[in-house]
């Protein structure tokens, strides 16, 4: 029998001791993100098979912390579609968002089934 090969148990060894990927690469959108104008953070998180996302700050409503601003996000390919809420008046719209980069997401609000709609860009905090 022969014995292995110093290239084969190199080989080896870089596989089993290479970095597993970061859980900010491979979580999607599960994260701390602060909207586009800067004036409130939510956080997205699993909540069973979708995603979900809560107020976490706001600059200008302290009353809004804590609300559901995302409901039911589901993954469709490399989007996720739900209910998004604007946390102010409670107006609900078909909503999008997509991953534009590790530290960008777009948010979509549509209605009327999609004839107006209105995106924002959402920076990652964590």
């Amino acid at each position: 029998m022969k014995s292995p090969s110093l290239i084969a148990v190199a080989s080896l060894f870089m596989a089993i001791s290479a970095p597993l990927p970061s859980a900010s690469a491979s979580s999607g959108p599960v994260g701390e993100w602060q909207i586009a104008d800067g004036t409130a953070n939510v956080a997205i998180r699993p909540c069973g098979t979708a995603l979900c996302g809560f107020v976490t700050w706001s600059k200008n409503a302290a009353n809004v912390v804590g609300r559901e601003v995302l409901i039911d996000m589901k993954p469709e390919g490399d989007l996720w579609s739900g209910t998004v809420v604007n946390a102010v008046d409670g107006s609900r719209y078909d909503a999008r968002m997509s991953l534009l980069s590790q530290t960008v997401l777009k948010i979509q609000g549509c209605v009327l089934g999609g004839v107006f709609c209105g995106n924002q860009q959402w920076s990652r905090l964590k």
